[in-house]
């Protein structure tokens, strides 16, 4: 006969028999002994620990779970630190995982469960928690067909360091994302994603074709594009019963600040893919038009534009390219003819590495050239980049695009004998293109001796974009906003040539239109979503 183990925390446990098995830990059904819950019966997971990196990811899955309080959640009553295991006790869900129990389901029944699902998700993601391994075994159904969602052990909570490796997809195959293989951080719609897998998974235990609703909650959630799955567990429930989640599920104040202050991962990632697409398709276009005949030339520009916005970095590569060529053709330099597109391929494999954000907005530097040009807001550029990229990715984005501003304007751009750069006024003789490498570095340094306060020009733009940034990744972005402009008001000021009457106004205008389009647009964001 096996001796009874007890465990002893806040309460005293008797283990009694092992109800589950997982690749680290193992589930015992077990008996209180003593205290208020005395003889009821509670579930104790046993998590062997070997380092202190296994231990910290035990007690944080006990951390994260004893915090989270929802009817479809199971609750974790305590935490108990052993010497070499870690003990999670948690209520006693008497049923069966989801997989099982839904062998019985019609389709009323599995469109039911899995609305239970998000709505334990519409309160975990209000309180910054990301489940990460949603699946039909993770999802336990009790006698009285409440289905409670279980298992946070690699659940991500906002602000936590990754305890994970950069470049290992943490999840079950056939559930994860695929922007999780691609190396993303996961959000809301990781998980969104998960459960459209997991009725993708039962529905395919169904002997008839299932509703028009559910089919399309499943075909959307799992949707290979973050930006076309439904951009909030709310968004997800709605689609899949036509209501809102509702407020009494547990969605807490603070998490509807945060539903509402953030604009989601799925949408930034939209959008920052089309504004790839649309600065591919323009450039495209301008490099093609001298070569090639109108309607080819829109041809190019076309599947330049589709390319860009489908796979950013081979759009931007396909673009390196077709400048290439061009310069080719041109009376450039063969040393310019070089560097360019060796600049930007550094910029599309190096800054790309190191932002998941360039990943999708690789062109974001020529980008400047496009509103400056077209729209005349260019100065209040970093605002978007700010907006829709985390800090890394909004700071380089902005500094590569002052530079490509200032480098277009000073080489390309036929302004005769001399160009004068947008929003600080100061005029230079044009740098032809046809001068080699050396001479084009000594034009540099004499362009900088004669107006030494340029490279504050791109410290300007990328102290403009990191607080923005920063402010959206803190839900603030009015905050975020008002510093902005006011740092940007007073940065041109300080920065605009003397022999320019023009340029202030010009620079303080599209900074204004900027920051309009933008707090106009963020609001209309909030009151979507809220």
């Amino acid at each position: 006969m096996t001796e009874t183990r007890y465990i002893e925390g806040q309460g005293r446990y008797a283990l009694s028999e092992m109800i589950g098995r997982g690749g680290f830990a193992t589930v015992w059904r077990a008996r209180t002994l003593s205290g208020m819950g005395r003889n009821r019966d509670v579930a104790v997971k046993v998590i062997p620990v070997y380092n202190a990196g296994e231990r910290s990811r035990a007690l944080r899955e006990g951390q994260i779970a004893e915090g989270l309080k929802h009817k479809n959640i199971v609750r974790t009553l305590e935490v108990i630190p052993g010497d070499h295991e870690v003990f999670l006790v948690t209520e006693y869900v008497a049923g069966l995982p989801l997989d099982e129990a839904a062998r019985a389901y019609d389709s009323r029944e599995l469109t039911d469960a899995l609305t239970q699902i998000l709505e334990a998700l519409v309160y975990a993601h209000g309180e910054g928690i990301i489940h990460r391994d949603i699946k039909p075994q993770n999802a336990l159904v009790d006698d009285r067909g409440r289905v409670k969602l279980t298992d946070f052990g690699v659940a991500f909570r906002a602000g936590d360091t990754r305890l994970t490796r950069v470049g290992f997809a943490v999840g079950t195959p056939g559930y994860i994302a695929p922007e999780i293989l691609d190396g993303a951080d996961p959000t809301a719609l990781t998980d969104i994603y998960a459960v459209g897998a997991t009725a993708r998974t039962l529905l395919a235990r169904q002997p008839h074709e299932p509703p028009r609703r559910l089919k399309e909650f499943v075909d959307r959630a799992t949707s290979p594009n973050p930006a076309h799955r439904p951009q909030s567990a709310w968004a997800a429930l709605k689609l899949l019963t036509g209501r809102r989640a509702p407020v009494a599920g547990g969605l807490s104040s603070a998490g509807r600040e945060k539903t509402v202050d953030r604009i989601s991962a799925g949408a930034k990632d939209g959008a920052l893919r089309v504004i790839n697409g649309i600065t591919a398709g323009w450039l495209g276009y301008m490099l093609g038009a001298p070569l090639v005949e109108g309607a080819q030339a829109i041809g190019v520009a076309a599947g330049l534009g589709v390319l860009a916005y489908l796979l950013p970095r081979l759009g931007a590569l396909a673009v390196i390219v077709a400048l290439f060529v061009a310069l080719l053709q041109s009376s450039a330099s063969l040393g310019l003819t070089i560097l360019a597109p060796v600049l930007g391929g550094l910029w599309v494999g190096g800054a790309g590495s190191a932002s998941a954000d360039v990943r999708k907005l690789p062109l974001g530097p020529a980008l400047a050239v496009l509103v400056t040009l077209s729209a005349g807001l260019g100065a209040g550029l970093p605002l978007l980049f700010g907006a829709l990229m985390r800090p890394v990715g909004a700071g380089l984005s902005a500094a590569a695009g002052a530079f490509s501003m200032i480098c277009y304007e000073l080489t390309v751009r036929d302004m005769g004998p001399f160009a004068e750069l947008p929003y600080i006024g100061a005029k230079f003789f044009t740098v032809p293109l046809r001068l080699g490498l050396e001479d084009l570095w000594v034009r540099a340094g004499l362009i900088l001796a004669d107006f030494p306060r340029l490279p504050f020009f791109v410290l300007l733009w990328v102290g403009m974009a990191l607080v923005v940034s920063l402010a959206e990744w803190w839900g603030g972005w009015v905050a975020g906003l008002v510093a902005a402009v006011g740092g940007g008001v007073v940065g041109y000021a300080l920065l605009v040539s003397e022999r320019s009457q023009d340029a202030l106004p010009e620079a303080l205008t599209s900074l204004a239109l900027a920051a309009i389009i933008y707090g106009v647009l963020r609001y209309l964001v909030a009151r979507t979503r809220g």
